[in-house]
């Protein structure tokens, strides 16, 4: 018998492993990828403000994404930091930063607000990756603090009024062309006044503060005013335009803020994406909702006496108080805050449990500063706010790591 029929076979030289062997379940996506695919779903609301607000909208957005762009640049070519190479994230922070302005605001606003974006936000701490708070957020709260009349109104005589285009001079009106009209008539059905191409309204959040300022009440009633009650002031919900005109976004607002339709549809594919972990928006809803459902309004009763009422959701009925956590939620900056600036990944915390205790805080915080303080931004300053405390909450709220209490006991034992 020769030695090649007792010899077993020598084994093939190995060919080169796949790419992604297991245990991975999936590949993991690039860093340039996701910023990507979000950008791409954060356009959805911007494409929604373009409609309501026409080609003002347009350019804001266009000054705001190309001045991130060209800051985040500029920086790199100055110090060559590593984290400033990429520019998908600097056009993200530009189109977060457009969804948050209003409008109407003059071309230098949007161009000295990626500037603090940029080099106050993001810059100065490292670059993507490293940064403590929202970037788009320093740069919305800079210039709310350096421009605070520019932005509340463009209208001298109309002070704290915002313009929206009216049904038909959708996308190609100029906000700027606005004449006032009443706050609780409704946008459908409803044609622009004589030469004007937008309808000035006073923004739904600040009317809903008439309930909560702590000065004189304005309303005497959240719906339904008592027949008996002398000199009674109007209910505070027939003073709202229809729940209707804060779905599809025709509203005073920001760029991204009014279309509730458009923020969860965009939203709900970052958390089917798995960008976004569902526990940090609903957590930041959920908390909002219970500090809206519990929290003091107040309101004229007879002989010129203020009324605190306490749990507003039951004060005039569950149904009633139903509707008035719908205009609370839908009024302001809540949700474009719950699902595109809260859960931006380095400003945030890593793991879940710490992302619940995260969104509870932007969403009790938010709510109270839109009810009882007289501030622009309520929720994103709820959620700055929040983001100093990121590396304390991760701090905390450390990851488990599998299979390290075995290894304590066995270095015990040997």
């Amino acid at each position: 018998m020769t030695q090649s029929q007792t010899s077993p076979p020598e084994p093939a030289a190995p060919g080169p492993l796949p790419a992604f062997e297991s245990p991975f379940l999936r590949a993991p996506e690039e860093a340039r990828t996701v910023f990507l695919v979000t950008l791409t779903a954060t356009c959805v609301p911007l494409l929604a403000g373009m409609v309501f607000f026409g080609w003002r909208a347009l350019t804001v957005s266009g000054l705001a994404i190309i001045g991130c762009a060209f800051f985040e640049r500029l920086y790199f070519r100055v110090t060559k930091a590593p984290g400033l190479l990429g520019r998908s994230h600097a056009y993200l922070t530009g189109v977060l930063l457009a969804l948050t302005l209003p409008p109407f605001v003059p071309w230098y606003v949007p161009l000295i607000a990626s500037a603090f974006a940029i080099i106050v936000g993001k810059a100065i701490f490292g670059g993507v990756g490293h940064f403590l708070w929202q970037p788009a957020l320093v740069g919305r709260l800079a210039v709310a603090v350096i421009f605070p009349l520019t932005l509340s109104s463009p209208f001298p005589h109309y002070p704290r009024t915002w313009p929206v285009l009216a049904q038909d001079h959708l996308l190609t009106g100029d906000v700027m062309g606005a004449r006032r009209v009443s706050d609780d008539q409704p946008w459908r059905g409803t044609r622009a006044p004589p030469g004007a191409d937008a309808m000035l309204m006073t923004p739904p959040a600040l009317l809903l503060r008439g309930l909560t300022s702590g000065a004189e009440p304005q309303y005497s009633a959240l719906a339904n005013v008592p027949e008996d009650l002398p000199r009674a002031r109007p209910a505070a919900l027939t003073e709202l335009p229809p729940i209707n005109d804060f779905l599809y976004g025709a509203r005073p607002g920001g760029i991204g803020e009014t279309c509730a339709v458009a923020i969860l549809v965009a939203g709900l594919y970052l958390v089917y994406r798995n960008y976004v972990k569902w526990q940090l928006p609903l957590a930041i809803l959920l908390s909002s909702c219970g500090v809206l459902a519990v929290a003091p309004v107040y309101l004229a009763g007879p002989g010129g006496i203020t009324r605190m009422v306490w749990w507003p959701l039951l004060a005039e009925g569950l149904d009633t108080g139903f509707v008035y956590l719908c205009y609370q939620v839908l009024a302001g900056e809540l949700l474009l805050a719950a699902f595109f600036l809260a859960p931006e990944m380095t400003s945030r915390p890593v793991m879940t449990g710490g992302q619940v205790i995260f969104g509870i805080g932007c969403g009790v915080i938010g709510t109270l500063l839109q009810l009882y303080v007289d501030v622009p931004v309520p929720f994103y300053m709820g959620v700055l706010a929040m983001n100093t405390f990121t590396p304390v909450i991760d701090a905390l709220w450390k990851p488990r790591v599998f299979g390290r209490k075995w290894l304590s006991l066995l270095s015990r034992n040997h």
